[in-house]
């Protein structure tokens, strides 16, 4: 069988979404950094005389680049890198430390610091997270012991307190905002994997089916030919006997092949629609079936004469797969009655028909030969609400 591939047009609809997704969650990471480059303005707010605003002014110099590299950090542990770039990570923290020396406000340094660390720990492994955290921990008491702050110690340790729970607060959602996205990765994978699983099963089955047909007939073929060319110089009749059966052989041997190909051609219509259903939904597309059991139920209905409406679903399928960004699938079959007599009719229709949808391929345009052959017809077309509608007559 001639599984479609769903990684044509199926790429690019998850390309587009994961990019989507991506997005979102840097405008989410990057508000943080936002109040990271913002924190020395509050030394601007609550400075006292106009002479001490150019510290948390110079300050600023320091932040806004600071929060730019943390964004970069981010990006490249969105982007899979575990190991972050050593002058991105060392980088950020030189200027933490030099924006938290310019602000000079221990309150404010241990608000930046709790800041950087809900973002950069996530950065880097944990083998160089822990001294880094611990240091950031201790960092604001050497302000304090050296510094002249006015403020009781047991002020500075509330505030040290409320600092950590702030930053365990913004690494949860900094944590749950990657593990989300490593899900969306891991779960785009899985089902890519799945549906090439699928396609490579179908592809060994039918090379085991014809290793099965072939392999006995193809070995005698070989041990005849070999012991009729040994025998045409001191056994002619003997050799034309073994080339006689070489014949008989081979002829065997291609009814084989044309029974193999003949009954591979001649789909089943409930095991059709049953795997390209599994396809489809294997690629995130849900199908919905109707009318299939009423019409595999009358028993006028032949077997044979519904082949040609497989190949219908298994066309329509690979059109789903390879050119839509379909969510949903509707296959309906139904038996309708006319001048000529009855005809089964199958619809597939989905809601997103992608960029080749609208014109027939080679396989739309084989498959509607096909049909001709049979007396039956094929339609194509653009839905109004921006889907696509196979319909496919077959006369009974």
């Amino acid at each position: 069988m001639s599984v479609p591939s769903p990684s044509d047009g199926r790429h690019g609809r998850h390309d587009r979404t994961m990019r989507f997704a991506r997005l979102i969650i840097m405008l989410t990471l990057g508000t943080l950094a936002m109040l990271l480059a913002g924190i020395p303005l509050f030394g601007i707010v609550f400075a006292g005389p106009v002479h001490d605003t150019w510290r948390p002014l110079a300050a600023l110099g320091t932040s806004v680049p600071l929060a730019v590299l943390v964004l970069l950090l981010m990006r490249d542990r969105i982007d899979g890198r575990r190991n972050p770039d050593p002058r991105l990570y060392w980088g950020s923290l030189a200027l933490l430390a030099a924006t938290s020396v310019l602000i000079q406000d221990v309150m404010l340094t241990m608000a930046l610091y709790a800041s950087w660390w809900s973002v950069g720990v996530f950065a880097a492994p944990r083998r160089r997270g822990i001294p880094v955290t611990l240091a950031l921990l201790a960092a604001p008491w050497a302000f304090v012991l050296v510094g002249e702050t006015g403020l009781p110690l047991i002020v500075h340790l509330l505030f040290w307190i409320g600092a950590i729970m702030w930053a365990l607060l913004m690494a949860s959602g900094s944590m749950a905002t990657i593990w989300l996205w490593d899900i969306a990765i891991q779960a785009v994978e899985g089902q890519e994997a799945r549906a090439r699983l699928a396609v490579t099963e179908e592809r060994l089955r039918f090379a085991r089916d014809m290793h099965d047909l072939l392999g006995h007939s193809l070995s005698a073929l070989a041990v005849k030919a070999e012991l009729a060319g040994r025998l045409v110089d001191r056994a002619p009749e003997r050799a034309e006997k073994e080339l006689r059966e070489v014949h008989d052989l081979a002829r065997e041997a291609l009814g084989q092949v044309r029974t193999a190909v003949s009954g591979y051609r001649d789909l089943d219509l409930a095991e059709e629609v049953a795997s390209v259903r599994g396809v489809l939904e294997t690629a995130g597309t849900r199908v919905e079936v109707t009318g299939l059991a009423d019409l595999l139920a009358d028993l006028e209905v032949p077997g044979e004469a519904t082949a040609p409406i497989a190949w219908v679903v298994r066309e329509g399928g690979t059109n789903v797969l390879r050119h839509s960004e379909a969510t949903h699938c509707r296959i309906d079959f139904s038996l309708v009655r006319g001048e000529g007599g009855r005809a089964l009719v199958v619809e597939m229709s989905n809601d997103g028909a992608g960029e080749g949808n609208g014109d027939k391929g080679n396989g739309l345009n084989g498959l509607s030969e096909r049909l001709s052959a049979v007396g039956g017809g094929l339609t194509a077309a653009r839905t109004r609400e921006g889907g696509f509608l196979l319909r496919a007559v077959l006369p009974l």
